[in-house]
């Protein structure tokens, strides 16, 4: 069974009453808003079914767990009214509601006027428009950012933020995940109006795969800057060494978060040219027993080692009081021990390591 509840019937035919009558694909919608396409195309949200980790996954978690915790993970990636290009236009803009802010449970319908942020945007030949709160609520993104499962995959990031100090402040998931970006027409008028225009770039921690050098260099310094603007690094002189600190100061929900037993995210540090690597390792790590497991179906537990917001994590250092130290935040999408068991490991050269934060003391 699918989460993801889709209101529309099957079938795609134009007719004179369509909501619809330029098509109802991402492409069909890139057609006049190029700017949003060509951002979501390399998006997460756009990539969500061409993901070489999803795809190798999907037949693991079948495995695994059955045929239905697989269907549960296509409802997100893959949902029905969409099942050829991800997480697509309609996703969002025909949603009306959901069912529940957790698993993928949303409703969505074309046949009503597509949302947008605006009250007072001119329909077009392509569609009608109508103003919705919902388009650019947590409770939107948390439909599919709440998960209880299938079995392990447990993903609370909505109910992180509902519970940081941003969710407090009004601070949205669009607010980092979007900004806001240059200026869209109100109309279909050139020479129109103008209001600002959020990215549709879904800037997060997983890469544009299979994008140009330049694409993915671009890409990758979002995604550093992202984690930077979150995470604060310290290194303090204390009795006998130094005191190394990795806080989570700026996400409203925790680091890493959302597969966080996909991320590895560590402190190397260098004392007097002598190196310390993984001196703090940030993440969940699936286990088997007492062991770690590169797979979260291969495990029966999941370790959480994630940073909610405002925690931190420390790690003492005998130093001499002289020795000049040096401590690198680092971060990569997918630890290398996954695309192993996956068997994708030739993809490795896609994931950059992404030098967060620097911080040091003489």
């Amino acid at each position: 069974m699918r989460w993801l509840c889709f209101l529309l019937a099957a079938g795609c035919a134009s007719s004179v009453d369509d909501p619809l009558p330029l098509g109802r694909s991402a492409a069909d919608c890139g057609s006049c808003h190029e700017d949003h396409f060509d951002e979501w195309s390399g998006s997460p949200h756009g990539m969500s079914t061409r993901s070489p980790v999803f795809r190798a996954m999907l037949p693991d978690v079948e495995r695994a767990w059955g045929a239905a915790a697989r269907s549960q993970c296509e409802g997100c990636h893959a949902p029905e009214h969409s099942p050829d290009e991800g997480i697509g236009c309609l996703t969002c803009h025909a949603a009306v509601g959901n069912h529940a802010e957790r698993d993928g449970k949303l409703a969505v319908d074309p046949a009503v006027p597509l949302a947008g942020p605006f009250g007072d945007a001119a329909p077009s030949v392509a569609h009608r428009t109508r103003a919705s709160d919902f388009l650019a609520s947590p409770s939107l993104c948390g439909t599919c950012h709440e998960l209880t499962g299938p079995v392990l995959a447990v993903e609370p990031t909505l109910s992180e933020y509902l519970a940081s100090p941003q969710a407090q402040q009004g601070i949205t998931c669009a607010d980092c995940h979007m900004p806001e970006e240059g200026e869209a027409a109100l109309t279909n008028d050139p020479e129109g109006p103008l209001r600002p225009r959020r990215s549709h770039r879904f800037v997060g921690f997983d890469p544009p795969w299979g994008a140009s050098p330049e694409e993915a260099a671009a890409s990758a310094e979002r995604t550093r800057a992202l984690l930077a603007a979150a995470l604060e690094l310290e290194v303090t002189r204390v009795e006998g060494g130094v005191e190394v600190v990795v806080r989570n100061r700026g996400a409203g929900h925790a680091v890493p978060t959302g597969a966080a037993f996909l991320r590895d995210l560590w402190v190397d540090v260098e004392i007097a040219g002598e190196p310390h690597p993984r001196v703090i390792t940030i993440g969940d790590q699936p286990m088997r027993g007492e062991s770690p497991v590169a797979l979260l179906t291969d495990a029966d537990r999941v370790v959480r080692g994630s940073l909610d917001p405002g925690a931190e994590e420390r790690a003492f250092l005998a130093a001499a009081p002289s020795a000049p130290v040096t401590a690198t935040l680092r971060g990569r999408a997918v630890r290398d021990a996954v695309l192993h068991a996956l068997g994708i490991e030739e993809r490795a050269s896609e994931l950059p390591t992404h030098a967060i934060a620097t911080a040091s003391s003489p």
